[in-house]
């Protein structure tokens, strides 16, 4: 492949995996990281109990994302939104050019797997805290991939500094502990089943035992101590949050928009089967773990996508050196930069243009609220018509929307793991509409709801005459009491 031709394509797939990776604002759980970050800005303290609901108020808050909450506001304070946008978008290409890196097939086999890695992680991906733990996975994934293969680089004792800034952007920083010990794993595996001595691998061991200690470690040098291990495992158990979070459910293989998952796992499955070159069995043993790991939660299709990619591309690779096309990639590499290389290198960047059109349009640009997957029409009249008091909103990712556009107006609930789990199973019977909510109304001292349309919480109220309903949209209605 002409060296000028594959500089330029892997600068086309950079921009076009940075392209997919703009995404607009749509997380609801962007607005109350947000209000951290204010909060933090302003006092210079980190929250310790709960500051923003009526009904747990002053209760114990382990603040998981402080750090991503802090350079949210500071982004936003000074760069505004879009600049937040363009920044997790370069994250996340990063995270997978890493991915790509880390592979030796031809450059088009790469760039395939690299984009098809993109693309699934898409639903997951955006203003969040969870593109560091995309990143730090890829950085952990690389490393740790090198020196199991090599079994020297200084690199690996960088693990443990970067856990620190893990631990303290996002709760999901329990995964670089176990790619570590998945990794060690992975070693005795590979030796097992070649036939292998354990001795020799012996130093290979101490040392990542020793960064699994040093990884553990490190993660409590937080606001929180140990209590930032104790929440997030408490978490990660509970069957009730486990219903609450979306994400945390196992994905739904009829939704569209994992449709590029089902693609990932089938063409890893099938390139991984038709390969003459058999995969090591720690590479088999990682992508299984992460395999399990998203059908039993959904956004760990992150770090899967990370795996996934360079399997993909060097199985298929070594399934194409064995036919006929797989004479391209055994063409020694050219360095003629001829009208034909420098034709090529432009055709491939043509489309970038259009792309950069459509991002404009579609991305930097005031998104509507349909986009943004939160009630901002609902919000704009309530401010509107200075309607004020406790607020209860259906679904509860919402209420991380008013934390930030109407502090007035403190939640009943929100996305933030902190509430008690017989609230949460109250909550969840109010809103599904199995359990009365007139009782908790009067407790809590409920004067306004938002609920989307169609709630079964909506429809009670409507039949309620202690409550009238006082604004409609395409996305909610608002109820205030009599």
């Amino acid at each position: 492949m002409n060296s000028l031709v594959k500089r330029v394509f892997e600068v086309y797939v950079f921009a076009f995996a940075f392209f997919f990776a703009s995404r607009p604002l749509s997380d609801g759980d962007f607005w109350f990281h947000l209000k951290t970050g204010e909060y933090i800005f302003k006092t210079g303290l980190i929250p310790r109990t709960d500051l923003f609901s009526f009904t747990n108020y002053g209760i114990p808050w382990i603040a998981h994302g402080w750090l991503s909450g802090v350079i949210f506001y500071g982004v936003y304070s000074r760069l505004g939104f879009n600049a937040l946008i363009f920044i997790f978008a370069v994250l996340t290409a990063v995270a997978f050019w890493i991915a790509y890196r880390r592979s030796n097939a031809h450059p088009f086999v790469r760039g395939f797997a690299m984009l098809l890695g993109v693309w699934t992680v898409l639903p997951n991906i955006g203003v969040r805290p969870r593109v560091f733990t995309l990143l730090f996975a890829s950085i952990y994934l690389a490393v740790l991939n090198r020196y199991a293969r090599r079994g020297t680089g200084r690199l690996i004792c960088l693990l443990v500094p970067l856990m620190v800034l893990w631990a303290n952007l996002h709760g999901a920083f329990l995964i670089g502990l176990a790619l570590v010990a998945l990794t060690m794993l992975g070693i005795l595996a590979d030796a097992w089943c070649t036939g292998e001595r354990l001795r020799p691998m012996l130093p290979r061991l101490g040392v990542l035992g020793l960064i699994l200690l040093g990884c553990t470690l490190a993660a409590l040098i937080n606001p929180y101590g140990i209590g930032i291990y104790s929440e997030t495992i408490e978490i990660l158990r509970s069957p009730v949050y486990q219903q609450a979070t979306v994400d945390w459910l196992s994905p739904d293989f009829h939704q569209p928009e994992l449709f590029p998952l089902t693609l990932l796992v089938l063409l890893t499955v099938g390139a991984l089967a038709l390969s003459p070159k058999r995969a090591k069995p720690s590479e088999l043993l990682l992508f299984l773990a992460l395999v399990y790991a998203t059908l039993k939660m959904q956004r760990n299709a992150m770090v899967f996508a990370l795996v996934a990619v360079p399997l993909l591309a060097d199985s298929l690779q070594n399934w194409l050196a064995a036919t006929p096309f797989g004479q391209m990639s055994e063409k020694p590499e050219s360095s003629t930069r001829g009208a034909g290389a420098v034709l090529a290198s432009l055709l491939m960047l043509l489309p970038l243009v259009a792309f950069a059109a459509k991002l404009k349009a579609k991305v930097y640009s005031p998104p509507p609220q349909a986009v943004l997957k939160v009630p901002v029409k609902a919000v704009e009249y309530l401010k509107a018509k200075q309607i004020t008091g406790n607020t209860l909103t259906d679904p509860n990712i919402w209420g991380g929307y008013l934390i930030w556009e109407l502090p007035s107006n403190p939640v009943y609930f929100d996305g933030r793991g902190l509430y008690p789990e017989p609230f949460v199973n109250e909550y969840l019977g109010i809103t599904q509409g199995t359990r009365d909510w007139r009782g908790p109304f009067e407790r809590y001292g409920v004067s306004v709801v938002v609920v989307e349309l169609n709630s079964p919480l909506g429809r009670q109220l409507q039949e309620s005459s202690d409550w009238r309903q006082v604004y409609e949209d395409e996305m909610a209605l608002v109820f205030t009491k009599d």
